[in-house]
């Protein structure tokens, strides 16, 4: 276990250096752009270009983030409904069995035909098993 906690630590620290270095090379190429802006467009206008530029950056990030969670928001919304939807007719169809039962006809004809229907359609629907594969 300490060997683990040193070797994270490590990585830690090492990760924690390359970000350093990263930044400073990062920061050093955003004012070399922007005096090359300013030698072309003139000390007002280079940097604006280069402000306006990292916004526009900023808010197409935030624009894929936001339209992203709202896709997940919406597929587990409508899982959450399929799941509801299944949980309802289930429940009523086990309410619902001790008085259809109760029929003579539906005890004798019923059943089996419902057992065959029933077993017919979960031995022809795609269960998600590749074992046959």
């Amino acid at each position: 276990m300490d060997e683990l906690v040193t070797r994270m630590k490590a990585q830690a620290l090492a990760w924690a250096v390359i970000a350093g270095f990263a930044l400073v090379g990062v920061v050093f190429l955003l004012v070399a752009l922007n005096g090359w802006f300013s030698v072309m467009w003139g000390p007002v206008v280079g940097p604006l270009v280069l402000g306006g530029g990292a916004l526009a950056i900023a808010l197409t990030v935030w624009a894929v983030m936001t339209i992203t969670a709202n896709i997940s928001k919406r597929r587990e919304l409508e899982r959450r409904h399929a799941a509801e939807k299944t949980a309802l007719v289930t429940t009523a169809a086990v309410t619902a069995l001790p008085l259809v039962l109760q029929s003579g006809l539906m005890r004798k004809l019923g059943l089996p035909v419902g057992g065959a229907l029933a077993a017919a359609y979960l031995l022809t629907r795609s269960g998600g098993h590749k074992a046959d594969e």
